[in-house]
């Protein structure tokens, strides 16, 4: 009796450690999906905040006089004026 007390214990443990296994590794699974899905968010979260097309510029354009037709020399004009 002893003996199939030891020999179903053993086998139970057997299985115990198989189940362990599995689980760590589904946990493992599971981390190593979740560390993706950040770096994923990461690369899009960088994409939407990085303009468009780069290479296109703001063009700058200059403040033209009205009676000259040249830009403004700097003048001091108030906003008012």
């Amino acid at each position: 009796m002893a003996g199939s007390f030891i020999f179903g214990l053993m086998i139970r443990m057997v299985q115990v450690n198989i189940l362990r296994k599995q689980v760590l590794e589904l946990e493992k699974e599971k981390m190593d999906d979740h560390a993706e899905i950040l770096q994923l968010q990461k690369q899009l979260a960088d994409l939407q905040n990085k303009p468009s097309n780069p290479s296109v510029s703001t063009p700058v354009v200059p403040i033209m006089d009205k009676d000259s037709g040249q830009p403004d020399a700097g003048k001091n004009y108030w906003a008012s004026h």
